[in-house]
């Protein structure tokens, strides 16, 4: 089964090749996996390639409120490079989930997208600054802890290829949102810090609600799939370790998150 696809990317800056180098060969690590089992990872890793294709979508509003902030010329390229990646993702994903299902699967529905419009945001402006900082610096932030916690379960050697291949590339990503915080005016940086505690409580809502094995399944486990349990721990883990005191050294206020943190990170 090759890697190569045309470019799914509006951009047109994807080449085709899905991963920076090659994946290893399945069949060792896919050999004693039952029928059932298979198909269990298979439409997990097809999940995944849908998501993967919404976040497109989300990185080009990100792109475009960039351009519209004049942001830095290097965080707008990483943004539009972002689109790409996260097009090679959904096509990474559908591959893999193609090897474990035995047979080439197709592209998965398109999930519904639309963006958060925070119309309550004092200015078109700040509303932008939203966009960028609820994507990057919250969302792939979280999204780099669960690939971790996945990595770090994983012994099977092919989905570790994978998960690392996502991993590299949602780094990456959460770094465009830290690197605008840390450029930010500060008039601007006063207006979004009242909006940390909602977008801290609405990503991780959306990260808590994935469905994800109760207790950890031996199987899926090697093949990178942790259980809740150790999801909800690297949330809460990266909260701790890069959200508040990221912000914090970016000048932000973070006196709401520490004490929202101490209750537990409630987001009901």
């Amino acid at each position: 089964m090759t890697a190569a696809h045309p470019s799914l990317s509006p951009a047109g800056r994807w080449n085709g090749r899905v991963t920076s180098r090659p994946l290893p060969d399945p069949a060792e690590s896919l050999r004693g996996l039952s029928l059932a089992e298979r198909a269990l990872l298979a439409n997990i890793w097809l999940s995944q390639s849908a998501t993967e294709r919404r976040v497109a979508d989300a990185f080009a509003v990100v792109h475009r409120a960039l351009v519209a902030l004049d942001a830095d010329a290097g965080l707008i390229e990483t943004a539009a490079r972002a689109v790409d990646d996260e097009h090679r993702h959904a096509e990474l994903c559908r591959l893999v989930a193609s090897q474990y299902a035995g047979k080439s699967l197709p592209h998965p529905p398109l999930l519904p997208f639309a963006h958060p419009t925070h119309p309550s945001a004092s200015s078109d402006r700040v509303r932008q600054c939203l966009y960028v900082l609820g994507q990057c610096a919250f969302n792939e932030t979280f999204a780099s802890a669960y690939l971790e916690a996945a990595l770090a379960c994983a012994t099977v050697t092919y989905a570790k290829s994978a998960i690392r291949e996502l991993l590299s590339d949602e780094i990456d990503h959460s770094r465009v949102g830290w690197a605008f915080a840390a450029t930010m005016p500060q008039r601007e940086r006063a207006e979004v810090q009242s909006w940390l505690l909602d977008l801290a409580i609405c990503n991780l809502r959306e990260w808590r609600a994935i469905a994800l094995p109760s207790v950890s399944n031996p199987v899926v486990l090697r093949h990178g799939v942790p259980a809740k349990d150790k999801v909800e721990a690297a949330l809460l883990s990266v909260i701790d370790a890069v959200m508040i005191p990221g912000f914090e050294r970016f000048g932000f206020a973070v006196d709401e998150l520490r004490h929202w943190r101490a209750q537990g990170a409630p987001t009901e």
